[in-house]
């Protein structure tokens, strides 16, 4: 509910659109703990007009959050500690007695509240509302609500909330930090000169780059937004499709539908609405490593790296009775690929092999060894939606590992990548800036990328068989496309290299 809305904006802006499984890289850049995390340099000035001012926020709130559009909520004033809002009273906020609805006045008072707090964050974007990457902006979200209704609510509706010095003090220091703030705010409310409520507001506020911190128990927010960029991805499979020989086949099939769920449908939705190239590419990165899968001879065994909620150990069950798959991702989001197991019909006939593992700083081949992984058999291993998000060194530690592991002649090695271009910003093609920001928007910034694959897997002790666009892929399916956004995203296939 309130500011915890924010942090879904869209499609969940710390989540990896690209991508099977996300966060893995939201340590890359984490910050040390000898950093401020607030931005002292900026001036209030300066802040005001670029993060804060009430026409700016009014406009990002409208468009992350449809219901306070819809009652035309707006921010009126802020002030460093110090926020004011309207909610007039029109159709779409009133009840059957032309007064606001409760609900919407509680509405009103989590986002006066959390407004007040954003305005104190100097210079530090919020989650949710600006355009900003994991490593410097803030979560924010409603923790408890108490609101007192004392009288009818019969004209527009001022809210205010201002930061007494004590707690001031307490978000500023915590904050800077990186340490978890948990403060309690008043919010009042009045109409026609009268006090319609009062409300108590606790929220939680911290450095998103602190979400997960190494070593440490994951936070709820964290286990949330890893699950819902999974389901969405979900989403995004449960209508792909390809066509052969005149008919259509459906890709992953009505397991993944169940993965989805309501949630990841919907999130779907949207970015099909805000992106509709990001899910052409996510539906040609499925259908290609399924056919990659699919054609190797006597396959034995699939790796899944970021399994998420990839559905196809169920969907190739009835092709591969004895397959083995192993699976590699977060322990949180394996509980989750493990509850939505439970709902498919004969999921225990399935060979799923479940590896906990964090890809910043646990070595794939040794934790695949240790769990019953055979290099000499054939082997299909999936590495979707990562490489982009890792830096150079991971990446080609991470792809040298996976290289050991296809010591059988028909084993294959399946990544998708961003070119160059799209990360180190040098691209001038008016389609692909638009889209690059709009994934902006989206809160998304590329680490790595690679316009030549054959020489990357050289350097990994690897040999290419294959890499393609996906505008090529689309043409060699009699489908073609002219947009050169498609050109920006690549499949590839390595195996071992022939003097090996």
């Amino acid at each position: 509910m309130g500011f915890s809305e924010l942090f879904w904006r869209d499609v969940c802006r710390v989540t990896k659109c690209l991508y099977a499984q996300p966060l893995f890289h939201l340590f890359a850049g984490k910050m040390s703990t000898t950093d401020s995390f607030l931005k002292t340099e900026i001036s209030w000035e300066d802040d005001y007009r670029d993060r804060v001012n009430p026409r700016l926020i009014t406009e990002l709130m409208h468009r992350c959050v449809p219901a306070v559009q819809a009652c035309n909520w707006q921010v009126i004033a802020v002030e460093e500690g110090y926020a004011e809002t309207l909610l007039p009273l029109n159709q779409a906020t009133t009840n059957q007695h032309g007064t606001h609805q409760a609900a919407l006045i509680s509405l009103s008072a989590d986002y006066t509240g959390g407004m007040a707090i954003v305005s104190l964050l100097r210079g530090v974007p919020m989650a949710g509302i600006h355009k900003c990457s994991t490593k410097e902006a803030a979560s924010l979200w409603l923790a408890a609500m108490n609101v007192k209704y004392k009288s009818p609510s019969t004209g527009d509706l001022i809210g205010r909330c201002r930061i007494n010095d004590i707690n001031r003090d307490k978000i500023l220091s915590r904050y800077s930090q990186g340490k978890r703030v948990l403060v309690t705010l008043p919010v009042i409310f009045e109409s026609n000169g009268e006090i319609v409520a009062e409300a108590e507001m606790t929220y939680f506020c911290q450095p998103a780059i602190q979400l997960l911190e190494p070593g440490k128990k994951t936070s709820t927010l964290f286990n949330q937004k890893i699950k819902a960029s999974a389901r969405m991805i979900a989403g995004v499979r449960a209508k792909a499709y390809f066509t052969e020989n005149g008919r259509n086949y459906r890709v992953d099939s009505a397991h993944t539908e169940i993965a989805a769920g309501p949630q990841g449908a919907l999130l779907a939705e949207k970015l099909n609405r805000a992106l509709p190239q990001l899910v052409e590419m996510v539906q040609a990165r499925t259908q290609h490593g399924e056919e990659l899968i699919r054609a190797i001879p006597r396959l034995q065994q699939v790796v899944n790296m970021g399994a998420g909620l990839d559905m196809r150990p169920f969907q190739l069950q009835s092709a591969y009775p004895n397959l083995t798959h192993f699976d590699l991702d977060l322990p949180e989001m394996l509980h989750e690929r493990d509850r939505v197991a439970a709902l498919i019909p004969n999921s225990s006939n399935v060979n799923r092999i479940s590896i906990p593992a964090d890809f910043l700083n646990d070595q794939v081949d040794e934790l695949l060894l240790k769990n019953g992984f055979d290099p000499t058999l054939p082997t299909a291993i999936i590495f979707e939606g990562c490489s982009m998000y890792f830096s150079s060194e991971i990446n080609r530690r991470m792809l040298t590992a996976m290289g050991n592991l296809l010591r059988h002649p028909d084993s294959r090695l399946w990544v998708d990548f961003v070119s160059e271009s799209v990360f180190n910003g040098q691209t001038q093609i008016p389609e692909v800036l638009e889209f690059l920001a709009r994934m902006d928007d989206l809160g998304e910034a590329f680490v790595f990328g690679c316009d030549d694959s054959a020489r990357l897997s050289a350097d990994c002790g690897m040999q290419l068989v294959e890499s393609l666009s996906v505008r090529e892929f689309y043409n060699r399916k009699g489908k073609p496309s002219q947009d050169p956004v498609l050109d920006q995203y690549s499949f590839s296939i390595f195996k071992q290299a022939d003097d090996q």
